[in-house]
């Protein structure tokens, strides 16, 4: 969690804040599992122990928008390269800005879990999380740590990966695994460059779910009249077609907040108390045949 201080909606010490009221910490403590570190402002490319509120949102606004994205990347990646975007003009200016690509990953992850909280609702987010005593079930490897955990508005907990590269078998299946050690409500993967939907198809092929036994297809989901929403579904998991330098973030993740809302309607549908768990439980159970 990044630490914020000063801005016009700094909040009232009356006010309950709720992003450390649930955070990913105290949530994830309450299940059982213990935290051992997690990102801070220091490890992205504003290096400081507080960011000011104005620099907090320059940060997001500039991460938001694709073009202003790249736009920072280039002038990280090219010392030549002179942007023409006041945005990124003014972040680079700041005193503690470092040009550093790997910190330019890491900040990309806080950018996903924020834009969870300002347009999702999540009460909190985490990033760079390593959680103590998490084991693959497959090898028994070590497999505490996490890119994005963020506690949404319904205290389901989800677990982001932002790959920055091609995904493999390999780190497909730790991710999943990842998320069921975790319990996680689902796992999303973004895509790094390289993936495509034919990689993907031949990825998950051969590629054996590490809980369930049984084969499930690719599924291809976009909410109607807006192609721009694509994701994938393959068992519990989410692959997201966008990453630190392409596609819309924002709608892409609206697709998937809508599946696993539509999958969990789904599920409670199928699962009504019949009349004697009703009556053992307090209420009077009156069948009215038509």
């Amino acid at each position: 969690m990044i630490n914020v201080i000063g801005g016009a909606t700094q909040i009232s010490p009356r006010q309950m804040r709720l992003s450390q009221l649930f955070t990913v910490k105290r949530i994830l403590a309450s299940r059982g599992f213990q935290i051992e570190s997690e990102g801070t402002a220091t490890n992205t490319l504003l290096a400081k122990d507080f960011w000011t509120y104005d620099e907090f949102n320059l940060m997001f606004t500039v991460f938001d928008d694709i073009t202003l994205r790249k736009d920072l990347l280039a002038a990280i990646e090219n010392i030549s390269f002179t942007t023409s975007r006041p945005e990124v003009s003014s972040l680079l200016a700041l005193p503690n800005f470092q040009k550093d690509r790997n910190k330019f990953s890491t900040t990309f992850e806080w950018y996903v879990g924020e834009l969870l909280v300002r347009k999702f609702q999540a009460f909190s987010s985490s990033f760079g999380v390593d959680v103590q005593d998490i084991v693959r079930n497959t090898d028994n490897g070590t497999a505490g740590d996490f890119d994005v955990l963020t506690v949404l508005g319904d205290m389901n907990l989800l677990y982001l990966e932002c790959k920055t590269g091609k995904c493999t078998q390999k780190s497909i299946k730790n991710t999943i695994e990842r998320s069921l050690a975790l319990h996680s409500l689902a796992a999303v993967i973004f895509l790094g460059k390289g993936t495509n939907e034919n990689t993907l198809k031949q990825l998950l092929k051969s590629l054996m779910h590490p809980l369930y036994s049984g084969r499930t297809s690719l599924v291809k989901f976009n909410i109607k009249s807006i192609p721009d929403s694509v994701v994938y579904e393959w068992y519990n998991c989410y692959f997201v077609p966008a990453n630190e330098t392409s596609g819309t973030v924002e709608v892409k993740l609206r697709a998937v907040m809508r599946l696993l809302a539509a999958h969990r309607t789904a599920i409670l549908g199928c699962m009504r108390p019949d009349a004697s768990a009703y009556n053992s439980v307090g209420y009077d159970y009156t069948e009215i045949n038509f």
